[in-house]
């Protein structure tokens, strides 16, 4: 305090500098997420302070030198400069010269302007060591002040021009003077201390040698993918050349960059004067600046990948799904208000219902500016979607089900050419669906709610309930509120924290994040009771595996970066005499000889795409696999030689006998498992030793009338009516949905699997599949001009009340007609008491 006191009696030029530093850093970092069209204000606040110390610096100056300038003291024009770097960052927002610095550069950013500062007045940093370590610094923001001013160098011309006329361009030439100041505070320094010139030499050479190796990895990486297209081609290889790149490239921080490169990292183009030319493919990630990619856009040469091939890289190596949807209009304004879950467990019957309702606001400073919010939703496994709403002039408007290429051309049609109200959800591989809402402007905020049907996962005497998470528009801090109820009877149920008893059998709970924790209870005895509809019940059976007789002849693994050596060993010992092969580019056999080499090499891939249709015996065959999340989805192999090869091999049903090593997370083999591909058992090492020693495997259960949903360890039956008619309507839901995934399987690579059965049967159900989407219009007219009539028959959209037997057409006619009739005599008797009187 007595040093500020100090500083404020000798030099109040400088302290007053230093506070409005302070104030000017201080608006700039608490706007930081502001939206471009309302950032005006702060600029022009940034600048003003700017402003306000260069006329008190002319003063002093003029007042203390006269017109001999070059005798006032440094630290006072560092200031000035760093007033006016602030400001040029928050002008930055509005012109947009450089898209927002990556998180490494922005505090590359920081510490160089603090740096600068305490270095500009370095007689008050007393001790020598402390002296040292701030050089070092000085030398890494010497480096950055060099790099934005050539970055800036293309404007020098047209901001000379733009200087006369306004004075904002100035800013162009900040970067430039901070060099040049910096030059000049290195060279004072070193005169009264020429050990200094070590630490700043240092600081100097550090970013310069992360650069060196950051380019020497990246034009590796190039040239990794450019041979592996080489050798795709020359191998006329049946997966598209992008799958193979994916496989053998490691998902690193130079790889993650130059596939994001023009997507989201700024590029140099020499054609462009340093800017970056627009992609043709949207990406919904905030565009930003790292120094790293633009120097190594422009030392080396674009890979052979085009755009659209790494996006599929990253769609399967760094989960980029989300990002790539493709987009109608931009939603860059949008953020996600608030989320409210409604959360109803029905532990007698091992399953869920979760309305989710969002709130989206367009921060846009237009009124005009209409935006698509689009999110999406990853579904616990076996979970089903079986509603939505969206609210239109604030009341709530339901949905209709009706194919996915009916929605399409209704929501393409209306959104692209009329601009008005409607929402539509798709079904997506990988238990994930997509919510499309237009238009979202700032006029108003935009609610929409889905409904989820979801089986609980049972583990030994639990019942564990799997919350849904979503990406979409930005949601920082959004309040999440989530109420949570049952019916029946429950024991052992376990919460998170926040979740407080708010009212009998009602728990709440308000979060500032996605609701991420595992809910649990005991399990009860499984309900005997039925749900009934259009002459059909529905009732749940304990899954209890059974088991056939198996002895495989041969034996397929599918290797990649998951497998240990030490289990790669142990299923070829367990396998014994039998063969054992392994795919690479062909099956191959293992032998003594080529076992070490073909697991060094398969086990270096990120993930595996075995070709199950290269199992010539599947009912003689045990295919073992073990695998991540990171795989293409089936869809985005379509139109491959790969995909054309299983298509033919789907067309005769048939199940292999799969058995995977752990929790299955990989997508395409998990889109095989819910299409009926396998016959399916996972488990440890010494699970699948057993079934190998005692020659069994698992019995599938499932046939005409009875789905299995194993994670629940339960079975829905399709019966002929019974009596109790209790049960929930989810369970027909929960039927239809894998009763329509297994119907689906044999065909769904030709896209022949939409028949009128199938759609019929999501309809009756009300379910998102496959072959049905949910979609809301504005008008009754819209719905009849595309041909999407109310559905009859129909459980339609799920609600919290949904339970118990729903009446049969002929009992809703008989329930009218009873109507009909108690009101003609309640008319008659009034009629004639009226005559008495």
């Amino acid at each position: 305090m007595n040093q500020l006191n100090k500083l404020r009696s000798q030099d109040p030029l400088y302290f007053s500098g230093l506070i409005m530093v302070a104030i000017s850093a201080i608006i700039f970092g608490l706007t930081i997420n502001i939206e471009q069209e309302n950032s005006t204000g702060v600029f022009f606040v940034n600048y003003a302070l700017s402003a306000i110390y260069q006329i008190c610096l002319l003063v002093h100056l003029f007042s203390n030198y006269k017109w001999h300038w070059g005798q006032g003291k440094l630290h006072h024009t560092v200031l000035l400069l760093i007033l006016l770097f602030i400001s040029a960052f928050s002008l930055n927002r509005e012109m947009n010269v450089f898209d927002s610095s990556v998180t490494w550069c922005s505090i590359w950013i920081i510490l160089s302007v603090i740096t600068l500062i305490l270095a500009s007045n370095f007689k008050l940093v007393l001790l020598q060591k402390i002296r040292y370590i701030l050089f070092f610094f000085v030398g890494l923001a010497l480096i950055l002040f060099i790099y934005y001013s050539m970055y800036l160098f293309p404007l020098y011309v047209i901001s000379l021009i733009g200087l006369v006329a306004l004075g904002i361009s100035i800013h162009t030439y900040i970067p430039l003077f901070l060099t040049i100041v910096t030059i000049s505070l290195i060279t004072k320094a070193t005169r009264i201390d020429r050990k200094l010139w070590y630490p700043i030499v240092a600081g100097c050479l550090l970013p310069l040698i992360i650069l060196t190796f950051f380019s020497l990895k990246w034009q590796q990486t190039s040239e990794k993918i450019n041979s592996i297209i080489n050798r795709n081609s020359l191998n006329d290889s049946k997966l598209p050349a992008w799958v193979e790149v994916s496989q053998q490239l490691e998902p690193t921080f130079v790889t993650e960059r130059l596939l994001k490169t023009g997507f989201v990292y700024h590029e140099a183009d020499i054609d462009n004067l340093f800017w970056g030319r627009m992609p043709n493919i949207s990406f919904e990630e905030k565009q930003q600046h790292d120094p790293l990619v633009v120097i190594a856009t422009l030392l080396f040469k674009k890979t052979n990948l085009d755009e659209k091939e790494r996006i599929n890289i990253l769609k399967s190596l760094h989960r980029a799904r989300h990002q790539v949807q493709e987009r109608l209009w931009e939603g860059d304004h949008l953020e996600t208000m608030s989320i409210i879950n409604n959360i109803k467990l029905f532990p007698a019957y091992r399953l869920a219902y979760t309305e989710k309702t969002v709130m989206i606001k367009n921060n846009a400073k237009f009124s005009w500016s209409s935006q698509e919010a689009i999110y999406t939703f990853n579904l616990s496994p076996g979970s089903v979607v079986s509603s939505l709403s969206l609210w239109i002039a604030g009341k709530e408007e339901k949905s209709r089900l009706t194919t996915k290429a009916k929605a399409d051309s209704a929501y393409n049609t209306i959104v692209g050419v009329e601009q008005r109200d409607p929402s539509v959800i798709h079904w997506q591989e990988g238990n994930t669906i997509t919510v499309r809402v237009f238009p979202c402007t700032p006029k108003e905020n935009r609610k929409f709610k889905i409904g989820v049907t979801s089986p609980l996962r049972k583990e030994g005497k639990q019942l564990i309930y799997q919350p849904m998470f979503f990406e979409g528009p930005v949601a920082n801090n959004v309040l999440e509120t989530t109420q949570l109820t049952y019916s029946g009877n429950i024991t052992g149920l376990r919460l998170p924290k926040a979740f407080k008893e708010t009212d009998r059998n009602v728990y709440l709970a308000n979060e500032k994040q996605q609701l991420n924790a595992s809910i649990s209870c005991l399990a009860p005895p499984l309900s005997t009771e039925a749900f009934s509809f259009a002459g059909s019940s529905y009732q749940l059976v304990n899954y209890n595996k059974k088991y056939n007789s198996f002895s495989p002849d041969r034996i397929y693994l599918d290797i990649n970066r998951s497998w240990s050596k030490t289990e790669f060993d142990s299923v070829c010992t367990m396998a014994q005499e039998k063969p054992v092969y392994v795919f690479d580019r062909t099956m191959i056999k293992l032998t003594p000889q080529n076992r070490e080499e073909l697991f060094n090499k398969l086990s270096g891939y990120t993930f595996s795409l075995f070709p199950v249709q290269e199992i010539s015996a599947p009912e003689k065959t045990l295919f073992v696999s073990k695998g991540g999340a990171q795989t293409p989805n089936l869809s985005d192999l379509a139109d491959s030689d790969f995909s054309k090869e299983l298509v033919n091999y789907l067309k005769t049903p048939k199940q292999i006998y799969f058995f995977n090593l752990g929790l299955l997370e990989s997508p395409y083999l998990k889109a095989l498992k819910e299409l009926r591909v396998f016959n399916y058992a996972s488990g440890s090492m010494e699970d699948l030793d057993k079934l190998l020693t005692n020659h069994l495997f698992i019995q599938n259960q499932e046939n005409e009338q009875t789905v299995v949903i194993e994670n629940a360890a339960l079975m829905i039956k399709k019966v002929d009516d019974v009596q109790t008619q209790n049960a929930p309507d989810h369970l027909l839901r929960l039927f239809a949905y894998n009763d329509i995934m297994k119907k689906v399987g044999p065909d769904f690579f030709s896209k022949n699997y939409i028949k009128p059965d199938l759609v019929a049967e999501a309809e009756q159900a009300f379910i998102v599949s496959p072959v049905s989407s949910l979609i809301v219009l504005e008008t009754q007219k819209d719905y009849d001009r595309f041909n999407i009539e109310e559905n009859k028959n129909s459980l339609k959209n799920a609600s919290m009340k949904s339970s118990g037997a729903v009446p049969e057409p002929h009992e809703w006619a008989l329930f009218a007609l009873c109507m009909i009739f108690v009101s003609y005599m309640l008319f008659k008797r009034k009629e004639k008491q009226t005559i008495i009187c």
